[in-house]
C-alpha cells in the first residue's frame, strides 16, 4: 500500500482519535479547575448569621441601599442554609390561592374549552377565540404530577454560573427549570438536565428569522433539549401568538421530542397582582420570577442557580450578564435587582436556597 493510500485510509481514524483526545483533555482540565476553585472560606459564626438574616428581612425595597444589601447577601452565603418548611408552606398556600400553577400555569384542554375567549396578558383589550384548531394544540391536562415534586432546581442564565462547578448538583434535582433556550455547552457549570424551558420569541426573531425561512437550524438546536416542555408566552402579546404556533408546528413537523406548551395569561396576570401586593412594582415579571413562583408552589425543596443581576461576582471580579453572552435585558420591561431582593429574603427565611457560590 502506498503512503498516499495509507494516509487516505487512516486519516479519518486519526482525526477522530485527535478529537476524542482533545475532548478528554478539556474535560479533565475542567474537572481539575473545579477542584482548584474549592471555596475554603470559613463559615460565619451563628450570631453573625442571625444578624445578617434579620438585616435582610427587615430591609424594605423602598429604603434599599443596594451596595449594603449586596454585601449582606454575599456574606450570608457563608452561613449554613436552614430550611423553614412552615414558611414555605405559607408561601405555597398563598400562591395556590391566588394563582394555582398546578392547574392554571399552562393553557390546557381541561382548563380551556372550545369557543372560550382568552384576554392577552399585557393587552387587556386584545382577545383571541380558542377555536377547534387552537384547542387541538393544547395538552389534555397539566404535565405535572399531582403530588409535590421533591427537589427542584431553577437555573437562571447569569454569568455567576461561570466556574461554579454546579452542573452535577443541578443534575441531581428531580425537576429542572431553565430559561430562554440557553446553550447547554457549559455542562460542568450548568448541568445537562432540564424538564421545562421557556422560549422568548425575540430569540426566534433574531436567530431564526421567525421561522419564516429555513427551519432546520432551529430544529437541530431543539434536539439538545430532549423531551423537555418548551413553555412559550403565546398569549402575552398579540405579536407572540403566530411565532409560538410556528414553534409548535416546527417541532411536530420534524418529529422532535420536546412538547410545546403555552403560558396561561390568566395565571400570569394573577401572579403579577400577587407580587405587586408584596411590593414589587414592575412593568412585567421576568420569566425567572414566574417559574420560581411555580416551583415554590409545586416543589418541596427549591434551589436557585444563576440568579445574580450584577456585573461583579462575590469576589468583585467582573462577569458577563449571561454565562454565554453579555446582552443586558430591557430595564424598562423588567427589574432584575428588585426581583433578586425577594429571592434573598426568601433565602433568609428558609423558603428556597439561593446558591451564588461554588458547588462541590
Amino acid at each position: 500500500m502506498s503512503f498516499h493510500r495509507w494516509k487516505c485510509s487512516y486519516l479519518p481514524f486519526l482525526l477522530l482519535m485527535i478529537t476524542c483526545y482533545s475532548f478528554y483533555t478539556r474535560i479533565q482540565e475542567r474537572a481539575n479547575l473545579c477542584m482548584s476553585l474549592h471555596d475554603v472560606r470559613p463559615q460565619l459564626p451563628g450570631k453573625t448569621c442571625m444578624r445578617l438574616k434579620k438585616t435582610i428581612l427587615h430591609t424594605s425595597l423602598k429604603m434599599l441601599k443596594m451596595d449594603t444589601f449586596i454585601q449582606n447577601v454575599v456574606a450570608i452565603q457563608r452561613c449554613p442554609f436552614t430550611e423553614n418548611p412552615k414558611y414555605l408552606e405559607q408561601l405555597r398556600t398563598e400562591l395556590r390561592k391566588c394563582c394555582n400553577a398546578s392547574d392554571q400555569l399552562i393553557v390546557t384542554q381541561n382548563n380551556t374549552r372550545i369557543d372560550d375567549i382568552l384576554n392577552y396578558e399585557t393587552q387587556q383589550k386584545k382577545t383571541i377565540k380558542v377555536d377547534k384548531k387552537i384547542h387541538q394544540m393544547l395538552p389534555n391536562a397539566m404535565p405535572f404530577p399531582r403530588k409535590p415534586l421533591k427537589k427542584c432546581a431553577v437555573v437562571g442564565n447569569g454569568g455567576i454560573l461561570l466556574n461554579s462547578c454546579c452542573g452535577s448538583e443541578i443534575d441531581r434535582a428531580d425537576y429542572v427549570f431553565r430559561f430562554n433556550l440557553p446553550p447547554m455547552n457549559q455542562t460542568y457549570d450548568v448541568g445537562t438536565k432540564l424538564d421545562l424551558v421557556t422560549a422568548n420569541p425575540s430569540i426566534l426573531y433574531k436567530r431564526f428569522s421567525a421561522l419564516n425561512e429555513k427551519r432546520k437550524p432551529f430544529a437541530d438546536m431543539m434536539k439538545v433539549y430532549g423531551s423537555a416542555l418548551i413553555l412559550m408566552p403565546a398569549f402575552s402579546f398579540v405579536g407572540n401568538t403566530d411565532i409560538s404556533f410556528k414553534v409548535l408546528y416546527t417541532v411536530e413537523d420534524f418529529g422532535l421530542d420536546p412538547k410545546v406548551v403555552f403560558f396561561n395569561p390568566e395565571y400570569l396576570k394573577n401572579l403579577a397582582v400577587h407580587w405587586k401586593m408584596k411590593g414589587l412594582n414592575v412593568r412585567r415579571l421576568s420569566s425567572g420570577l414566574m417559574l420560581i413562583s411555580t416551583a415554590l408552589e409545586l416543589c418541596e425543596k427549591v434551589s436557585l442557580y444563576g440568579f445574580w443581576p450584577f456585573s461583579q461576582d462575590l469576589q468583585g471580579n467582573r462577569i458577563p450578564h449571561h454565562y454565554y453572552d453579555n446582552i443586558i435585558p430591557n430595564a424598562k420591561m423588567h427589574s432584575m435587582p428588585d426581583e433578586f431582593f425577594f429571592y434573598a429574603q426568601m433565602h433568609s427565611q428558609g423558603a428556597l436556597r439561593l446558591n451564588l457560590g461554588k458547588c462541590f
